[in-house]
């Protein structure tokens, strides 16, 4: 039945398989997005097709530092809280309408208003007033954005962003089209005809499920619509690795990231797969309001109880690292000499510390295991998630003498049982938005808004204010180091492992490139011509 059912899904994706001179490229999206609002979503797959639907005021460039897109130009004053975007000439949305600096200022304010439900509406929360108008202590003219003509945008800071250029080309910067967005506030994203674009492509159509496809195709009022090589692109949703590779090997498939952990080794030292850099670490959250994980030393426990050795060089496969910190490697640190990891040191042990595991165990009140209640592990099926689930619970039930059960769920039903918080632990995970560790640690500040552990502590969120205003890098790099301490000192997430990402490329096309963040640019692709 296996065999039949991926041979269905290599055919539904060759039916409508292009020669070159179509200039089409076939990338294995894998899950089918919950939304690709920009303003809403809040997982990597519905970024992918953003980033390549939309585009901000700048966008990332193939040296992953932002560069100019629709603002061509910008000032900002002495103090940095007021910064001036200068629009280039004659933006145009997919269907033809005028983009104005208008359009971001909704953009943005879409963002910052609590009607939205924004995951990412604390990103906002630098900008003068916005935090007060998401929670009503203020108006929507009150936050610090304008737009005095069509082509000039100002942004009035409440504290300085050091990051301020790399949230320009962030999805929750996007413009917004209200006229539209209005009309239709939940669907608006989810059909070609009210999903307008101003990127390099638009959407052309969106088949759901497993085995349907997301099309997007040339946008031709896009500013630097000279410069797309291609006419379509196609994001497959294959979820089962093994079929998007026997669809890759079959010539369907032109690039794919979703290589089966099994074959990843070989395939490197092939030569077929190439290890691209990804900044993305792999972890459990806790739900800390829940026993026994209230108890930071039983949180401790479970991570020290993990060997994460032999994840990455037994299970998972494919150059991983074991995580023995909260950053990933080559996340800028206080210099250019060293990064964030060399200079945090180990941490977390990448082998477990058994000792340590009961000793904290007993000490919480369940020696040996004994008395330990009924906990579960949630993960997903669509990500493939079965096989580190019963690992970890293996693991745990050697160190800990504690039982485990494990519970699965579709992609899109776990991501909103996460986020409601209903789980023991969970698997989860973090692609890094930006090259900076704040990013990371601000998902832990009390009541943010990714902060599925419902964890608070005032140190931390003292530390990440401190290191949101603070224009001396060294100084602030320092702060963050603080705060990585004080999140592997309470626990409330078990770092796995820093992720590397293993892509597949046919010869028939160049160009297309991987952000370390985890998406993927096809506005530089090519077909090749044979």
């Amino acid at each position: 039945m296996r065999r039949i059912f991926t041979a269905l899904i290599i055919m539904l994706i060759a039916v409508s398989i292009s020669n070159a001179e179509d200039k089409e490229i076939v990338y294995d999206l894998g899950i089918d997005p919950q939304t690709i609002d920009p303003a809403v979503n809040h997982a990597l797959d519905g970024a992918i097709v953003d980033y390549n639907l939309f585009e901000g005021l700048l966008r990332t460039g193939f040296n992953n530092e932002p560069e100019a897109a629709c603002a061509e130009s910008w000032d900002v004053s002495s103090d940095g809280l007021k910064w001036t975007f200068h629009l280039r000439d004659n933006l145009k949305w997919s269907d033809g309408k005028t983009l104005t600096a208008s359009h971001f200022r909704d953009g943005i304010l879409r963002l910052v208003d609590p009607k939205t439900g924004a995951p990412y509406a604390d990103l906002g929360f630098f900008i003068r007033n916005a935090e007060s108008f998401y929670n009503g202590k203020a108006k929507r003219d009150d936050v610090g954005i304008s737009a005095p003509d069509d082509r000039t945008l100002i942004i009035e800071l409440e504290r300085f962003n050091p990051l301020m250029l790399y949230y320009m080309t962030f999805p929750s910067f996007f413009p917004a089209r209200m006229d539209i967005v209005n009309a239709n506030p939940r669907t608006w994203a989810a059909k070609p005809e009210t999903l307008i674009s101003n990127g390099p492509f638009k959407l052309e159509k969106w088949t759901h499920g497993s085995g349907g496809e997301i099309a997007i195709v040339k946008n031709p009022e896009y500013w630097d619509a000279e410069n797309i090589k291609i006419n379509r692109v196609r994001l497959v949703l294959i979820e089962n690795g093994n079929t998007a590779y026997a669809a890759f090997k079959g010539g369907y498939i032109d690039y794919m990231t979703s290589i089966p952990s099994l074959m990843k080794p070989l395939l490197i030292k092939r030569g077929e797969a190439e290890v691209v850099p990804s900044f993305s670490i792999a972890f459990c959250d806790f739900n800390v309001t829940r026993k026994p994980f209230d108890d930071a030393r039983v949180r401790r426990a479970f991570a020290f109880a993990i060997d994460r050795k032999v994840l990455t060089d037994k299970i998972i496969l494919g150059g991983h690292l074991p995580a023995t910190g909260l950053i990933c490697p080559l996340i800028p640190g206080r210099t250019d000499f060293e990064d964030f990891r060399t200079e945090g040191g180990e941490l977390i042990p990448a082998r477990a510390d058994v000792e340590e595991a009961r000793r904290l165990l007993a000490e919480a009140g369940y020696p040996e295991g004994k008395g330990f209640p009924k906990v579960t592990y949630k993960y997903s099926t669509s990500k493939g998630g079965k096989m580190v689930a019963e690992v970890l619970q293996g693991m745990w039930k050697t160190a800990l003498g504690v039982k485990v059960e494990l519970y699965s769920e579709e992609w899109k039903v776990f991501l909103t049982t996460r986020k409601k918080g209903d789980f023991d632990i969970a698997i989860s995970g973090w692609a890094m938005d930006f090259p900076d560790a704040a990013g990371l640690f601000e998902a832990f500040i009390t009541n943010a808004a990714n902060n599925h552990t419902r964890y608070s502590n005032p140190e931390l969120d003292g530390i990440m204010r401190k290191s949101s205003v603070e224009r001396d890098r060294v100084k602030r790099i320092n702060y963050l180091h603080e705060a990585e301490k004080i999140l592997v000192k309470d626990m409330p997430l078990i770092p796995l492992y820093f992720a590397s990402t293993a892509v597949m490329q046919s010869k028939r096309v160049k160009g297309i490139y991987y952000v370390p963040m985890g998406y993927v640019l096809f506005r530089g692709a090519e077909v090749l011509t044979e």
